[in-house]
């Protein structure tokens, strides 16, 4: 009895479970479908949506007349996640892969660490890989998860070590990239960014805004959706044209012929430099990528030094090319004029109890004052520094742009050393020197220091009257600064220039006639405490109606006059030749 009685209870126990649980499933049921609608639905979508940013092309660089000197190519990664090879040791994908690859396994797995210590969530395991290399991972796709093979773009110099110094290269961001470039760039590890040159200055230019885009995906990450929602577009960068011609590029890197030095050509009047080598020089190719230990060895410790940029980063005493300047200033101060004559020059000047000798041991004898400077006479200057003050010396030179930056695009550029009484004060302490250090300065030797650019631009600026600006690397570029009004003097300007014509014409200039047209320039020898001396050149040419000029140094080749001034005579010429102002010489026919 007491069994039939607690039947219809158990019955609605169940039955009020039943409708409870019912219930309660209902209501989870209108919150995910009705009150979390929207947050499930956005859940799902993005479990199948996936945003993939999109790099932009960067920027070609040209020279001036449009020829292509720095492009982009793509090229194929394989890459994995950075958790295969957690705790430093590779998992069973990755261990095939090594396998496969014939990849040594320490150099690998160092490679894959380093790249995960800079925050890589994705590391790549072959770079540029091979055709058989992306057929082996697409054929075993299923059982290789999360391994990828992505295209990008990296960037190409199509001239090798020619232009390296000028253009520089790029690099993959670093943390210190990120920790300085502004938010609104959006850079992210593994980017490209341009890291010296003109790659570096004109960044922004050239690097353009990466897109965003949605795509669908599966469950094991293959792209299935038939078209991408485009969130934000790609806008590819902008070119940027050099200043410089690849032709004539070509030439002074011919004349170099891998010797350690540079020259510079600069257009006059507007400051376009035309040309610049420094040699010896390296392959950007080799930086776009993880260079390998070897290569970076090879380079950084050669003695060489291909990476120094000898254009703005080396200086060197300017020798002989300093008596223009020294002559300006004598002029300028009135204590000297166009015909002056000093003592006559026995091959040494005392001074104290010191004899400092003249290039000339046996001595130039009397001479006028443009006779002193076309066959370059030290004891002349040595004279005539002493008639001068430091400071009015370091004026003249610096009204010409020497002794500080001129470029504006190059953070290594070198400003040099013009010395003042501050300087020397400074340095030995105050009147702790001597006025025989004029001696020294009068002819560019001492403590005087310049780059090879900073006397491309005096010399044209000489020939200008001050009217070329500080020198540009980029078609359009604003200069650095503009013209300089020099304290000069028409009829001294004009003198100077004379005297030039004459170092070349009777003087030790002679080798710069090679060019074909009237040449005025001066020499130089710079005396060097490690090794042989520079030999220099600085010149402009027509001499009458300059267009162009040149600064060309020769690291331990000896004397300007034989080494120098030939290298650019021969650029002088080819310049000429193809502006149709001089008629190349033919070619002589070989005989049978």
């Amino acid at each position: 009895m007491e069994f039939k009685e607690a039947q219809p209870v158990r019955g609605r126990i169940f039955r009020s479970l039943a409708l409870l649980l019912f219930g309660i499933l209902l209501l989870n049921l209108f919150g995910l479908m009705v009150i979390r609608h929207e947050y499930y639905r956005d859940r799902a979508l993005k479990n199948r949506q996936v945003q993939f940013r999109v790099a932009a092309p960067r920027g070609r660089i040209t020279d001036r007349d449009g020829i292509p000197l720095a492009d982009n190519r793509f090229h194929s990664d394989i890459t994995i996640p950075a958790s295969t090879f957690s705790g430093g040791a590779p998992d069973s994908t990755l261990q095939r892969l090594l396998t496969w690859f014939d990849l040594p396994l320490e150099s690998t797995l160092e490679d894959l660490e380093n790249q995960r210590r800079r925050g890589k969530a994705r590391v790549t395991l072959v770079r540029g890989a091979t055709m058989g290399q992306l057929m082996a991972v697409e054929e075993r796709r299923p059982s290789l998860p999360g391994v990828r093979v992505e295209s990008r773009l990296r960037r190409r110099y199509l001239q090798g070590p020619l232009l390296a110094h000028v253009i520089g290269y790029t690099g993959e961001v670093d943390q210190d990239d990120l920790d300085t470039a502004p938010p609104d760039l959006d850079y992210r590890v593994g980017d490209s960014i341009g890291k010296q040159g003109v790659e570096s200055a004109f960044e922004l230019r050239l690097r353009g805004r990466s897109g965003m885009k949605l795509e669908e995906i599966n469950a094991s990450g293959r792209i299935v959706g038939r078209e991408s929602v485009w969130l934000r577009p790609v806008l590819p960068g902008r070119d940027v044209a050099l200043s410089l011609s690849l032709p004539l590029q070509q030439t002074m890197d011919s004349l170099l012929a891998g010797r350690r030095g540079c020259g510079v050509a600069m257009a006059i009047p507007s400051g376009e430099v035309l040309a610049a080598v420094s040699s010896p020089s390296f392959d950007p190719n080799l930086m776009t990528a993880a260079i390998s230990t070897d290569d970076w060895r090879a380079l950084s410790e050669d003695p060489a030094k291909p990476f120094f940029n000898r254009i703005v980063q080396a200086t060197y005493p300017p020798a002989s090319l300093y008596k223009a300047i020294t002559s300006l200033a004598g002029l300028h101060k009135s204590v000297v004029d166009t015909h002056s004559v000093l003592e006559p020059c026995p091959g040494g000047f005392q001074f104290g109890n010191r004899w400092f000798r003249c290039w000339r041991r046996g001595g130039h004898g009397v001479l006028d004052h443009a006779d002193a400077l076309a066959n370059s006479c030290d004891v002349f200057y040595y004279q005539l520094g002493l008639r001068l003050e430091i400071d009015e010396l370091a004026t003249a030179a610096r009204s010409f742009g020497l002794g500080r930056a001129v470029t504006g695009i190059y953070p290594e550029e070198a400003p040099g050393n013009i010395p003042t009484a501050e300087w020397y004060d400074r340095r030995f302490g105050p009147r702790k020197w001597t006025r025989g250090v004029l001696l020294n300065n009068a002819i560019g030797q001492g403590e005087v220091l310049v780059t090879p650019l900073q006397m491309a631009l005096l010399v044209a600026r000489i020939a200008s009257d001050g009217a070329v600006p500080g020198p540009t690397f980029v078609m359009g570029q604003t200069p650095h600064e503009g013209p300089v009004d020099l304290p000069f003097s028409s009829r001294h300007m004009a003198w100077i220039r004379s005297a030039l014509r004459q170092v070349v014409d009777d003087g030790t200039g002679g080798a710069a006639q090679a060019a074909g047209v009237p040449v005025a320039g001066k020499t130089g020898t710079a005396q060097n405490p490690h090794g042989e001396d520079h030999a220099w050149f600085m010149c402009y040419a027509p001499a009458e109606a300059p267009t162009v000029a040149v600064a060309v140094v020769l690291e331990n080749a000896g004397h300007g006059g034989s080494e120098a001034a030939p290298v650019a005579g021969a650029w002088l010429h080819d310049y000429f030749v193809r502006a149709g102002l001089v008629i190349p010489e033919p070619e002589l026919e070989e005989q049978p």
